[in-house]
């Protein structure tokens, strides 16, 4: 009995719910079949429009199936699936960064300065501000063990505690030294550029001799093994700085070729000197003028030519006496008679003399009257 019920039910309610759709579909029918009686030609098809509707039809009697409620209210207002994906997107709001404000700002500087302040105690307090090198350059005259000695700070010491003005200071006072520039590089290293004076010259004192340098200064405390420039004999006082001036004025490249240089004053010259040079020739000069006349001596060695050798005389003018010749011979033997000192050196020593004289003359009267 219940189950009868409950498919009369059913029945019912699908009767119901097709009747709507059925009366529509009369009036569709209705209207298609006025309109139809009036526009259609009487040779048109009439097969489409029977097939439609006899497939309408028979779509309104298709035998009923499950059936569900539905709220035509509820199908009226449901958007379509395609409407749904022409519907804008809805965009993420994006999150608003942080603004960078003046606090920032000081607080980042603030972090900044007390990492500075903690390195800066780090290197102070550690071995790492200890001098690690001291790097010397420049120097050949004076030897790096008396740099290191005048610098009065060594490896081992701080680094902000060098006092570098007063080690420029004590270097400078070395004669040899024309300009010393001293500088930290950090973090352990000191550098020390040394700028000498250039030796022009070496004078002979028993088996040793000693650089002159280009300032007129003898190095008495340097004794080296000559190099690149002269030995010079007897020469004293006003000469001898008047010779290391033309020197100076000489090119390096011929004056590295002087091997010795004499002063050989005579009664009619004062000035002359005597040299030799290291490819065998010999010449006598002024030395007040040699500087003009030596820097043209490689074109007068090529002059002469190879491997010929002899005497050159540049006291007045300029000649050419090959060895063996009488004039050659002449003016050698002059040389070597010449006193080897200029006289007003004897008269010096006279002057010398006289006051010792004096002196004990003034000794011997006291000693007398006691």
């Amino acid at each position: 009995m219940n189950g009868k019920s409950d498919l009369e039910e059913m029945k019912q309610k699908l009767k119901r719910s097709t009747e709507p759709s059925r009366g529509r579909l009369d009036e569709r029918l209705a209207a298609g079949s006025s309109s139809g009686d009036a526009e259609m030609d009487p040779g048109e098809d009439t097969t489409a429009h029977s097939a439609t509707f006899h497939q309408e039809k028979n779509e309104g009697t298709r035998p009923p199936g499950p059936h569900h409620d539905v709220d035509e209210e509820e199908i009226e207002t449901y958007a379509p699936k395609e409407k749904q994906r022409d519907a804008p997107k809805k965009q993420k709001r994006k999150r608003p960064r942080p603004k960078f404000t003046r606090t920032h700002f000081y607080l980042m500087l603030l972090m900044l300065l007390i990492f500075l302040v903690g390195l800066l105690i780090w290197y102070v307090a550690s071995s790492a501000s200890e001098v690690k090198n001291i790097e010397i350059s420049g120097n050949q005259l004076i030897s790096d063990e008396e740099v290191e000695e005048r610098l009065q700070f060594g490896t081992g010491d701080r680094m902000f505690s060098a006092n570098l003005s007063r080690a420029t200071e004590n270097i400078a006072m070395l004669p040899a030294v024309e300009e010393v520039e001293i500088e930290r590089e950090w973090w352990n290293t000191i550098n020390v550029s040394v700028t000498e004076y250039q030796a022009v010259g070496y004078v002979a004192n028993n088996s040793d001799y000693y650089p002159v340098l280009e300032n007129a200064q003898v190095l008495r405390g340097y004794p080296s093994t000559p190099g690149s420039a002269p030995i010079l004999h007897y020469f004293e006082g006003r000469e001898f700085d008047r010779m290391v001036e033309s020197l100076n004025d000489i090119e390096p490249d011929i004056r590295e070729g002087i091997s010795e240089i004499y002063y050989r004053p005579s009664e009619n010259s004062s000035t002359r000197i005597h040299m030799f040079m290291n490819d065998g020739q010999e010449i006598v000069a002024d030395y007040r003028t040699i500087n003009e006349k030596m820097n043209y001596y490689l074109s007068m060695r090529e002059e002469i030519g190879d491997p010929q050798s002899g005497l050159i005389d540049l006291e007045i003018g300029s000649s050419f006496l090959p060895y063996g010749s009488d004039e050659a011979m002449e003016v050698k033997a002059g040389i070597y008679e010449a006193p080897v000192q200029a006289p007003y050196i004897e008269e010096v020593n006279q002057a010398l003399g006289d006051v010792k004289e004096s002196l004990s003359n003034i000794g011997e009267a006291e000693d007398g009257e006691e």
